[in-house]
């Protein structure tokens, strides 16, 4: 059986893939590579920011979507 295009798949689409072939690192690879989400926050390796710093993010975070919600 052939494999599908992943790259050409939506994020949609791959989830619900995955979901179906939890196995395959592939496609895993792909959806947390290629496919990340518009909220996906990336942040550099812990080693160059301190303890401080990735809590002011993930608080700046938090309230962002506490925020929306209440729009």
């Amino acid at each position: 059986m052939t494999k599908p295009d992943f790259k050409q798949m939506t994020r949609k689409e791959l989830k619900k893939y995955i979901l179906s072939h939890p196995t395959d690192d592939e496609a895993i690879e792909e959806f947390i590579v290629n496919h990340r989400g518009t909220n996906t926050v990336v942040l550099p390796p812990p080693s160059t920011m301190s303890y401080e710093q990735v809590e002011a993010i993930f608080k700046e975070k938090i309230d962002l979507s506490q925020s929306e919600k209440l729009d």
